[in-house]
Formats: C-alpha cells, structure tokens, sequence
C-alpha cells in the first residue's frame, strides 16, 4: 500500500485524517467474523498556536526538531500547507514504513497511529509530558506538563477532555454509503481535570527503520493538491555508500497513548462521589478546543477481553488563520460549564462525521465529510437521548430537594410540638390562674361581695336619673362635601346629605376673539350678532364646560340678526367631556337668515373638534333649543337634537 494523501485544513466544514492502519483494521474485520471493530472514544484538543515559544510555551513550530529528505531543517511557510505536510511526510509515512516492515506483527490489535501522532506533536513543541504523582495516577503514568512544573513557562494543556461515543449508524444517500458517528459533548461537563498517557513500544522489533522513497509507496508521484510537495519528514538523515537513508526510530521518547481506564485514575479511586472519566470531567471547568481525536475499538467477539483502543483520525475543525501577528492559529470553540451558585447556563456540542470508506489499490486513505447532510432519526435519537439525560438529572435532584424538604419539615414538626405547644399551654393556664385569683379575692367573704353589689347598683341608678350619659357621640369630622354634595351638620342629632346640583346649572357666556379679550356677555351689554365685522372668523360666543354645567342660556343675550354663521365654542381644557353627558344651548327669538349655527369644542388655543353645523333648515322655530349628548368622549362623538 502506499502513503494516504492529504489535504490542506478547509475553511468549511472541518478536515479529517484518517490513518492507514484504521483502514487495515476494518477490513480485519470485514474478512474475520470473530474480529468487531466500532467507534469507542473521543479527545477534545486545543493544538496550540502556530508560531516560536516564548518563556517555555508550548506552540506549533514546524521547523522545531523537523528535518527535510536533505538533512537540514524543515523551513515553515503557510501553515495550513506546513500542517498537512508534516503530518503526511511524518506520521503518515512512518505508519506505512511501520506497516510494511518484516518485524511488524500483523496478529495484534494494537495499532501505532496514536503513538505516531503524539511522537509528530512532540516534535513539533505542541505538547510536553512529565511524570503523574501518586495524587494523579495508580500507575505508572505521564500527563501533562503545567506551569508550576517550569518557572515562568506558560504551558497550555493540549488534551482538553475525553469522552465516549454513544451512537452510530449506517445510512445510504444518493447513490452513496455513509456511516455517522455522532460525537456528544454534554453540557453538564468541564474540562478534564487530568488526562493520564502511557509510553508504548512500537509494534515491531527493529531499533530503526530505513527508506530510500521519498513517500512510500508514491515514488514520482504528483501530489493532488499543488500546495503539498513530497519531501520526507525523518528522525535522522543517513549517507551510506552513495545512498541516502532517511531514518525513523520507532522506539523513541513521547511515544504515547491516552489512558482510557478510569481504575488508573487516583482522582476517581480515591473520591467516593466520582465513579467515571464522565463524573470526573463534571469536576472541571470551561474550556477550549479546535480539534477532535475519534478512536475505535478492536475486539474478539468470543474473547471480549482481547481488545484494544486505536486511534482512527484527527477532526481539524478549521483552517489555520493568521492572529494578525507573526504567528496563526486555529478558531478555537468554547465550552463553557453550568455554574450553580451565578445561574449561568452551560453548552454543549454535537458533531456529526459523515465517513465514506475507499479501498481503492490507489489510495488506502478514507475520504470524510462532515455534515454534508443530515438524518433525521439519528439526530431525533441524539435529541431524545440528550433530554432523557436532563430529565433523569432533574428527577434525582427533585427526589435531593424532596428528601431535604420532608427531613426539614420532620424538624419543624418536633419544634411545634414540642416547644410552641408547650408554651401557649403555659401561658394560657397562668392566664386562667391570675383569672380565678382575682375572683377569689373579690369573693373571699361576703363583705367583698357585698361591696361589688353595692357598687353595681350604684352605677344602674346613676344611669336611670340621668347622673351618668347613656348617649353615644360619633366624630362627624372624617364627613365631608364632594362634588354636587353638601352636608348639613345644623342638628347636632343628625347628618344631612344634600344634593346642590339643580336640573339645570346654568353656564356663563363670553365674547371670543382670536385676538382680543373676551368679554361677559349680559343683558346690559348684549351680543350684537348683526354688527359690521363681526364674522364667523374673527368673532364668536365663548362658554366654558365644567362639572354640572349643562345649560347654555343665550335668552335676551343677542342683539339683531346675523349677517353671517353663529360661531360656538365649548372650551374642555379644564373639565373633560364624559359619555353621557348633556350639554343644551337656548336661543331667544333669531332669525338666521341662510346662516349656520357651528358648534365647537377644544381647548382655548384650537377649537379643532366640530361638535354639528346646523343648516337654518334644520331649525324647527326661531327660537332654537340644542341638546347635545356625548358618546365618545375620546373620540368626540356627539349627537345633537333639536328640540325646538
């Protein structure tokens, strides 16, 4: 077989590499009924930047430990090409060498892919591992560095969480076959707190492993992709006689894998309430990450135990893009944990791998699309089994606060009984005592009985001559007047309630001009409706609306007859108009002689609702009679009856 291809990282979608013992591993399984092979486990990354360290940290530097097919060090450019070109030319090609090797054994189920890959990081500056303490770990084990371990280093974890993959499923969309597994990030986790690695020996016997190819398997071969060259990756770079041998040291430090039992875990054996990597990343908090590692497990179906945990491919979850400085990095999501004491709602994250297998001679690599569709039953199935979770979390924490809630209530209970009970029963027996020695003391001989009689009978006579008031006298003050009442307190014996709202309150008319003052209208200075410029515009008759005013009397008021339109105005700005409320206008003798009667209302400074326009042919006398009625005082309707 021959070296997989790859691409660069993509913007969309993600970008998966897959190794090429997976591969061998399912068709193990294809062709070996007793041999199982399914997707098992997942590890949240955060890869580093991509830039040179400073104090210490932990970046992504291609041209760190690297070499070239030449011997001289790797010389970095894009990112996204350096990227895909190391992890081809090195992991890549190093796993196929491993897997055409003489010493490889073909019979075990453990592949070389992980250790590969965290050898690749190792070399890159990505990642650094220091030995766990007993606090960590109940076995031999590396974790993580951190900054305590190097003074003034900022070393950022790259293994950010582990979890398991819970669903699978095999579907077929247009012409294709695809198999989905679904990747669940609950939202109750955090980080996890501490992730164990075990050095690992290579799975062959040789100390070093030599090619004379360029990529294996590809010899002369043009890449797909124009931004990937071919040169090869190696540890070491060897001249023999007259031929170059690119060296790969298969057993060589940071050979590692992800240590998956929770037994290994001292912060799980030694903590009662934690039974599981799951409980034991409930403990962490926030966190970030931008890659993905899917595993899978091969086991022997009559020999469960027979098993074993590889690594199948990286999940990329972005392009690599530059931070704006002199390095690049890749967008990074966040998980943030739910916080019970602030109320801030966690988040959780649901990846969907869309994987279509190629067994192709030509190339052994696995072609992958991430969410290039979506099936609906296994999505519904990933929904439901999520609420079942929440559910189940809530019933347990209900049946907490429920047994909490009866153990307090079991207490106040006892105190009730017990010490308030007891206390009222005191208090209301002293009370009895202080009763019956009181009357004791009143009815100790006849002569104290006696006296009480003596001194009722003395009140009872003192109440029958008149000595001792039997009336009872109120305070008539908290009484008082309201609108269109009045009180009348003249007898002392008696409150009288009056109503001084007659039929008809009778309201004041003016003279309205838009310029000058307006004058009282009165039967020694009339209105003189017939005068030479005094028209609809410029002058009118001004009444003023207020509480219990509904009569407007214009008898002997006006003078002649007029010239042009009678103008009206009501004046509401200090009284509103009420639904149901009446207003009459009455008129001494006049002849309109073809004019109208416009009647307005508004406040003083516009008149600008239109109450009627009385044509003279609506009139029924000379002597007009008006009534209107207000139906909408919002919207002022009105109707408006002539009477007479």
């Amino acid at each position: 077989m021959a070296t997989p291809l790859v691409r660069i990282p993509q913007p969309r979608g993600g970008t998966m590499y897959a190794f090429a013992s997976s591969a061998r591993d399912m068709t193990r399984a294809f062709n070996n009924p007793d041999i199982n092979f399914e997707f098992s486990r997942y590890a949240l990354l955060d890869l580093p930047d991509f830039t040179q360290s400073t104090n210490g940290s932990n970046t992504i530097d291609f041209g760190l430990n690297l070499v070239n097919a030449s011997g001289s060090a790797y010389s970095a450019g894009a990112p996204n090409v350096d990227f895909a070109q190391t992890f081809q030319n090195y992991a890549l090609n190093a796993e196929e060498i491993l897997l055409q090797d003489d010493d490889y054994d073909p019979i075990i189920f453990q592949s070389d892919a992980e250790k590969l890959f965290f050898k690749w990081l190792s070399a890159l500056g990505a990642v650094r591992f220091r030995s766990a303490d007993s606090n960590e770990a109940t076995i031999g084990a590396l974790t993580e560095e951190n900054d305590s371990i190097q003074t003034g280093a900022v070393y950022d974890r790259v293994v950010k969480f582990i979890g398991t993959i819970d669903a699978e499923n095999d579907i077929a969309y247009k012409g294709n076959a695809y198999h989905e597994v679904y990747i669940n990030v609950p939202t109750s986790v955090g980080s996890t707190p501490t992730v164990l690695f075990q050095p690992k020996q290579y799975n062959t016997t040789a100390t070093k492993l030599y090619a004379n190819n360029v990529i294996e398997g590809r010899s002369g071969q043009t890449h797909p992709d124009p931004n990937i060259n071919l040169l090869s990756v190696v540890d070491t770079y060897d001249v023999g006689t007259g031929e170059a041998y690119y060296s790969i040291d298969p057993n060589a430090t940071d050979s590692v894998q992800i240590v998956f039992n929770d037994s290994a875990y001292a912060q799980i054996a030694n903590n009662s309430e934690v039974e599981n990597l799951l409980d034991f990343s409930k403990t962490g908090q926030q966190f970030t990450f931008n890659a993905v590692l899917v595993y899978y497990d091969l086991y022997s179906a009559s020999n469960p135990s027979r098993r074993a945990t590889n690594l199948y491919g990286i999940l990329i979850l972005d392009e690599i893009q530059s931070t704006g400085g002199t390095g690049s990095k890749i967008h990074e999501q966040i998980k943030f944990k739910p916080n019970e004491v602030t109320g801030l709602n966690g988040n959780a994250f649901s990846l969907k791998l869309n994987l279509k297998f190629n067994s192709s001679l030509d190339n052994v690599g696995v072609e992958t699309s991430v969410n290039d569709f979506t099936t609906f039953s296994m999505d519904l199935f990933m929904d439901t089994t999520t609420a079942l979770e929440n559910a189940t979390e809530l019933l347990i924490e209900a049946n907490r606060r429920y047994a909490y809630l009866a153990e307090r209530l079991d207490v106040m209970e006892n105190l009730l009984v017990g010490s308030e009970d007891n206390e009222e029963l005191v208090a209301r027996i002293a009370e009895v005592e202080q009763q019956m020695q009181n009357a004791s003391l009143q009815l100790e001989d006849s002569e104290s009985l006696l006296q009480l009689i003596t001194k009722a009978h003395d009140r009872i006579n003192s109440m029958i001559d008149g000595t001792i008031p039997t009336e009872i006298q109120y305070n008539t003050d908290v009484i008082f007047a309201g609108a269109g009442t009045k009180i009348d307190k003249s007898n002392p014996e008696k409150i009288k309630i009056i109503n001084n709202v007659n039929g008809y309150s009778i309201t004041s008319a003016f003279t309205w001009d838009q310029v000058g003052t307006p004058t009282l209208i009165t039967t020694t200075n009339p209105f003189d409706v017939g005068a030479s410029g005094q028209g609809a515009q410029a002058f009118g008759i001004y009444a003023k609306l207020l509480n219990y005013t509904n009569r407007l009397s214009l008898q002997n008021l006006l003078t002649n007859d007029p010239n042009d339109d009678l103008d009206i105005y009501i004046d509401d700005g200090s009284f509103a108009w009420k639904a149901g409320q009446t207003f009459k206008i009455s008129f001494d003798a006049i002849n309109m002689g073809g004019n109208s009667i416009n009647i307005y209302t508004g406040k003083a400074s516009e008149y600008d609702k239109s109450i009627a326009a009385i044509q003279p042919v609506n009139l029924i006398s000379n002597k007009p009679y008006i009534e209107i009625v207000c139906i909408d005082p919002v919207n002022y309707i009105f109707e408006v009856d002539i009477l007479r």
